[in-house]
Protein backbone atom coordinates (compact mmCIF):
# COMPACT_ATOMS: atom_id res chain seq x y z
CA UNK A 1 0.00 0.00 0.00
CA UNK A 2 1.39 3.46 -1.09
CA UNK A 3 0.49 6.30 1.28
CA UNK A 4 0.07 9.73 -0.84
CA UNK A 5 0.76 13.01 1.55
CA UNK A 6 0.86 16.61 0.42
CA UNK A 7 3.37 19.20 2.78
CA UNK A 8 2.80 22.90 2.62
CA UNK A 9 4.39 24.09 6.20
CA UNK A 10 7.01 22.49 8.15
CA UNK A 11 6.65 18.85 8.76
CA UNK A 12 6.87 17.43 12.38
CA UNK A 13 7.50 13.82 11.34
CA UNK A 14 10.26 12.25 12.95
CA UNK A 15 10.84 9.27 10.26
CA UNK A 16 9.81 8.00 6.83
CA UNK A 17 10.32 4.22 6.40
CA UNK A 18 7.28 3.34 4.57
CA UNK A 19 6.06 3.37 1.06
CA UNK A 20 4.63 6.94 0.53
CA UNK A 21 4.86 9.59 -2.03
CA UNK A 22 5.43 13.33 -0.14
CA UNK A 23 5.09 15.99 -2.11
CA UNK A 24 5.91 19.51 -0.74
CA UNK A 25 5.34 22.94 -1.50
CA UNK A 26 7.51 25.21 0.75
CA UNK A 27 6.18 28.71 1.41
CA UNK A 28 8.46 29.83 3.65
CA UNK A 29 12.23 28.84 4.42
CA UNK A 30 12.20 25.32 6.41
CA UNK A 31 14.87 23.08 7.66
CA UNK A 32 13.71 19.06 8.64
CA UNK A 33 15.54 15.92 10.57
CA UNK A 34 14.54 12.57 10.02
CA UNK A 35 15.13 8.84 9.81
CA UNK A 36 14.60 7.50 6.14
CA UNK A 37 14.57 4.23 4.60
CA UNK A 38 15.41 4.35 1.10
CA UNK A 39 14.94 7.52 -1.14
CA UNK A 40 13.99 9.39 -4.31
CA UNK A 41 13.79 13.00 -4.14
CA UNK A 42 12.89 15.53 -7.06
CA UNK A 43 13.21 19.10 -7.13
CA UNK A 44 10.29 20.30 -9.66
CA UNK A 45 11.17 24.36 -9.15
CA UNK A 46 13.48 25.74 -6.43
CA UNK A 47 16.31 24.13 -4.81
CA UNK A 48 17.02 21.79 -1.51
CA UNK A 49 20.10 21.22 0.02
CA UNK A 50 20.60 17.90 2.05
CA UNK A 51 23.31 17.15 4.41
CA UNK A 52 24.44 13.72 4.64
CA UNK A 53 28.03 12.66 6.70
CA UNK A 54 28.54 16.71 7.03
CA UNK A 55 28.67 17.20 3.17
CA UNK A 56 26.17 19.69 1.83
CA UNK A 57 24.61 18.36 -1.68
CA UNK A 58 22.30 20.62 -3.50
CA UNK A 59 19.77 19.69 -5.75
CA UNK A 60 18.21 22.02 -8.09
CA UNK A 61 14.99 22.22 -10.20
CA UNK A 62 14.51 19.51 -12.80
CA UNK A 63 17.33 17.24 -10.37
CA UNK A 64 16.37 13.43 -8.89
CA UNK A 65 18.93 12.36 -5.49
CA UNK A 66 18.26 8.58 -4.57
CA UNK A 67 19.64 8.28 -0.72
CA UNK A 68 20.03 5.63 1.02
CA UNK A 69 18.32 4.61 4.25
CA UNK A 70 20.15 7.29 6.62
CA UNK A 71 19.63 10.51 8.86
CA UNK A 72 18.09 13.36 6.26
CA UNK A 73 18.98 16.93 7.58
CA UNK A 74 16.66 18.70 4.26
CA UNK A 75 16.59 22.59 4.01
CA UNK A 76 14.14 24.29 1.79
CA UNK A 77 14.15 27.46 0.16
CA UNK A 78 10.74 29.55 0.01
CA UNK A 79 8.47 28.36 -3.17
CA UNK A 80 10.45 25.74 -3.49
CA UNK A 81 8.12 22.38 -4.85
CA UNK A 82 9.48 18.59 -4.52
CA UNK A 83 8.12 15.09 -4.58
CA UNK A 84 9.93 12.82 -2.50
CA UNK A 85 9.45 8.84 -2.93
CA UNK A 86 10.04 6.96 0.64
CA UNK A 87 10.79 2.85 -1.16
CA UNK A 88 10.83 0.69 2.23
CA UNK A 89 13.23 -2.09 2.85
CA UNK A 90 10.53 -4.62 1.95
CA UNK A 91 9.19 -3.23 -0.53
CA UNK A 92 12.91 -2.86 -2.63
CA UNK A 93 14.09 -6.51 -1.23
CA UNK A 94 10.76 -7.71 -3.29
CA UNK A 95 11.31 -6.04 -6.52
CA UNK A 96 15.30 -6.71 -6.42
CA UNK A 97 14.15 -10.35 -5.73
CA UNK A 98 11.85 -10.38 -8.35
CA UNK A 99 13.84 -9.17 -11.02
CA UNK A 100 17.04 -10.83 -10.21
CA UNK A 101 16.69 -14.04 -8.88
CA UNK A 102 18.32 -16.18 -6.36
CA UNK A 103 20.84 -13.21 -5.89
CA UNK A 104 21.96 -11.34 -2.93
CA UNK A 105 19.95 -8.19 -1.81
CA UNK A 106 22.44 -5.32 -1.43
CA UNK A 107 22.00 -2.04 -2.52
CA UNK A 108 23.69 1.00 -1.81
CA UNK A 109 22.81 4.44 -3.68
CA UNK A 110 25.37 6.80 -5.64
CA UNK A 111 24.08 9.81 -3.90
CA UNK A 112 25.04 12.43 -6.28
CA UNK A 113 22.39 14.70 -8.04
CA UNK A 114 21.24 13.72 -11.65
CA UNK A 115 19.32 15.52 -14.34
CA UNK A 116 15.86 13.91 -14.85
CA UNK A 117 16.47 14.36 -18.72
CA UNK A 118 17.48 11.23 -20.82
CA UNK A 119 16.92 8.55 -18.02
CA UNK A 120 14.80 5.92 -17.63
CA UNK A 121 14.20 7.33 -14.27
CA UNK A 122 13.89 10.95 -15.15
CA UNK A 123 11.47 9.40 -17.96
CA UNK A 124 9.33 7.75 -15.43
CA UNK A 125 9.44 10.75 -12.90
CA UNK A 126 8.36 13.07 -15.82
CA UNK A 127 5.36 10.66 -16.15
CA UNK A 128 4.74 10.66 -12.95
CA UNK A 129 4.63 14.36 -12.01
CA UNK A 130 2.70 14.94 -15.06
CA UNK A 131 -0.30 13.11 -14.27
CA UNK A 132 -0.07 14.54 -11.02
CA UNK A 133 -0.51 18.31 -12.10
CA UNK A 134 -2.39 17.36 -15.57
CA UNK A 135 -4.76 15.05 -14.28
CA UNK A 136 -5.22 14.58 -10.57
CA UNK A 137 -7.73 11.72 -10.78
CA UNK A 138 -5.83 9.52 -13.33
CA UNK A 139 -2.78 10.12 -10.56
CA UNK A 140 -4.87 8.65 -7.76
CA UNK A 141 -6.04 5.52 -9.30
CA UNK A 142 -2.66 4.64 -11.14
CA UNK A 143 -0.21 6.27 -8.34
CA UNK A 144 0.56 2.44 -6.74
CA UNK A 145 1.60 1.55 -10.55
CA UNK A 146 3.64 4.56 -10.83
CA UNK A 147 5.37 4.40 -7.78
CA UNK A 148 6.19 0.53 -8.18
CA UNK A 149 7.40 1.33 -11.93
CA UNK A 150 9.57 4.39 -10.58
CA UNK A 151 11.43 1.76 -8.05
CA UNK A 152 11.94 -0.94 -10.47
CA UNK A 153 13.95 1.18 -12.50
CA UNK A 154 15.78 2.84 -9.99
CA UNK A 155 16.66 -0.66 -8.86
CA UNK A 156 17.78 -1.42 -12.32
CA UNK A 157 19.57 1.81 -13.04
CA UNK A 158 21.85 0.73 -9.86
CA UNK A 159 22.15 -2.82 -10.75
CA UNK A 160 23.44 -1.99 -14.08
CA UNK A 161 25.59 0.56 -12.44
CA UNK A 162 27.34 -2.31 -10.22
CA UNK A 163 27.73 -4.20 -12.91
CA UNK A 164 29.34 -1.79 -14.99
CA UNK A 165 31.51 -1.25 -12.33
CA UNK A 166 32.69 -5.14 -11.34
CA UNK A 167 33.60 -5.60 -15.32
CA UNK A 168 35.68 -2.67 -14.16
CA UNK A 169 36.88 -5.03 -11.27
CA UNK A 170 36.85 -1.32 -9.38
CA UNK A 171 35.87 -2.52 -5.47
CA UNK A 172 36.37 0.55 -3.45
CA UNK A 173 33.31 2.42 -3.16
CA UNK A 174 34.44 5.73 -3.10
CA UNK A 175 36.16 4.88 -6.43
CA UNK A 176 33.33 4.44 -8.13
CA UNK A 177 31.94 6.95 -6.70
CA UNK A 178 34.13 9.48 -7.87
CA UNK A 179 33.76 7.69 -11.40
CA UNK A 180 30.09 8.23 -11.03
CA UNK A 181 30.52 12.07 -10.57
CA UNK A 182 32.55 12.35 -13.58
CA UNK A 183 30.16 10.71 -15.49
CA UNK A 184 27.20 12.08 -14.15
CA UNK A 185 28.66 16.01 -14.56
CA UNK A 186 29.65 14.79 -18.24
CA UNK A 187 25.67 14.44 -19.22
CA UNK A 188 25.44 17.49 -17.16
CA UNK A 189 27.37 19.50 -19.36
CA UNK A 190 25.84 17.57 -22.43
CA UNK A 191 22.39 18.22 -21.34
CA UNK A 192 23.01 22.19 -20.87
CA UNK A 193 25.17 22.76 -23.91
CA UNK A 194 24.27 20.18 -26.68
CA UNK A 195 23.31 23.24 -29.14
CA UNK A 196 27.02 24.83 -28.94
CA UNK A 197 30.20 22.78 -30.35
CA UNK A 198 30.89 20.15 -28.16
CA UNK A 199 34.71 18.95 -28.02
CA UNK A 200 36.34 16.51 -26.11
CA UNK A 201 38.54 18.80 -25.01
CA UNK A 202 36.13 21.31 -23.48
CA UNK A 203 34.36 18.22 -21.79
CA UNK A 204 37.64 17.05 -19.65
CA UNK A 205 38.39 20.62 -19.30
CA UNK A 206 34.65 21.39 -17.99
CA UNK A 207 35.24 18.30 -15.55
CA UNK A 208 38.56 18.18 -14.84
CA UNK A 209 40.31 15.02 -15.74
CA UNK A 210 41.75 14.23 -18.83
CA UNK A 211 40.52 13.28 -22.48
CA UNK A 212 41.35 10.46 -22.57
CA UNK A 213 40.92 8.97 -18.93
CA UNK A 214 37.12 10.86 -19.51
CA UNK A 215 36.60 8.81 -22.71
CA UNK A 216 37.25 5.87 -21.05
CA UNK A 217 35.51 5.92 -18.22
CA UNK A 218 32.25 7.22 -19.74
CA UNK A 219 32.53 4.62 -22.56
CA UNK A 220 32.68 1.74 -19.54
CA UNK A 221 30.25 2.90 -17.39
CA UNK A 222 27.34 3.95 -20.03
CA UNK A 223 28.32 1.95 -23.09
CA UNK A 224 28.70 4.53 -25.16
CA UNK A 225 31.23 7.47 -25.96
CA UNK A 226 30.79 10.97 -24.75
CA UNK A 227 30.39 12.24 -27.98
CA UNK A 228 27.62 9.48 -28.65
CA UNK A 229 26.10 10.37 -26.44
CA UNK A 230 25.79 14.32 -27.45
CA UNK A 231 24.63 13.00 -30.71
CA UNK A 232 22.03 11.47 -28.47
CA UNK A 233 20.89 14.21 -26.84
CA UNK A 234 20.70 16.34 -29.88
CA UNK A 235 18.88 13.88 -31.75
CA UNK A 236 15.83 13.44 -28.85
CA UNK A 237 15.86 17.36 -28.42
CA UNK A 238 15.40 17.38 -32.32
CA UNK A 239 12.65 15.01 -32.31
CA UNK A 240 10.48 17.26 -29.80
CA UNK A 241 10.83 19.91 -31.71
CA UNK A 242 9.27 18.11 -35.11
CA UNK A 243 6.51 16.96 -33.19
CA UNK A 244 5.76 20.10 -31.06
CA UNK A 245 7.15 23.32 -32.95
CA UNK A 246 6.68 24.90 -36.54
CA UNK A 247 10.36 25.54 -37.15
CA UNK A 248 11.78 24.19 -40.21
CA UNK A 249 14.29 21.35 -40.18
CA UNK A 250 17.30 23.33 -40.97
CA UNK A 251 16.40 25.57 -37.78
CA UNK A 252 15.87 22.66 -36.04
CA UNK A 253 19.28 21.17 -36.96
CA UNK A 254 20.95 24.54 -36.46
CA UNK A 255 19.41 24.79 -32.76
CA UNK A 256 20.21 21.08 -31.71
CA UNK A 257 23.98 21.76 -32.86
CA UNK A 258 23.89 20.18 -36.21
CA UNK A 259 26.12 21.94 -38.43
CA UNK A 260 23.89 21.61 -41.70
CA UNK A 261 20.83 19.99 -42.66
CA UNK A 262 21.71 16.70 -45.15
CA UNK A 263 24.17 15.57 -42.00
CA UNK A 264 21.45 16.59 -39.81
CA UNK A 265 19.05 14.18 -41.89
CA UNK A 266 21.49 11.29 -42.25
CA UNK A 267 21.84 10.76 -38.91
CA UNK A 268 18.53 11.21 -38.02
CA UNK A 269 17.15 8.40 -40.16
CA UNK A 270 19.82 5.71 -38.96
CA UNK A 271 18.71 6.41 -35.79
CA UNK A 272 15.17 6.66 -36.17
CA UNK A 273 14.91 4.71 -39.50
CA UNK A 274 12.84 7.73 -41.20
CA UNK A 275 13.82 11.06 -42.29
CA UNK A 276 13.08 14.18 -39.97
CA UNK A 277 10.41 15.54 -42.56
CA UNK A 278 8.94 12.07 -42.96
CA UNK A 279 8.65 11.86 -39.22
CA UNK A 280 6.80 15.12 -38.74
CA UNK A 281 4.38 14.26 -41.10
CA UNK A 282 3.79 11.11 -39.67
CA UNK A 283 3.40 12.63 -36.33
CA UNK A 284 1.23 15.28 -37.49
CA UNK A 285 -1.38 12.71 -39.39
CA UNK A 286 -1.84 10.65 -36.26
CA UNK A 287 -2.67 13.50 -34.20
CA UNK A 288 -5.22 14.49 -37.09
Amino acid sequence: MVEFKKVTKLPNFSHQLDNKILYSEHNEDIEVNYKSTYTLKYVIEGSKCYNLNNKDIHVSSGQYLILNDNNINTKAFQGTKGFSLFLSHQLISEIYNNLYSNSNYSLDFFEFPQSSYNSEVGNQLYKTIFLFNNNPSVFKLQMHDLFIKLSEVVIKEQVDLEKRFSELKIIKYNTKKEIFKHVISTKEFINDNFNLKVTLEKLSTSIGVSKYYLHRLFSEVTGNTPLEYLTFVRLKNAQQQLEHSKKSVFEIAIDCGFDNTPYFSNIFKSYFGISPTTYRRNKISKIL
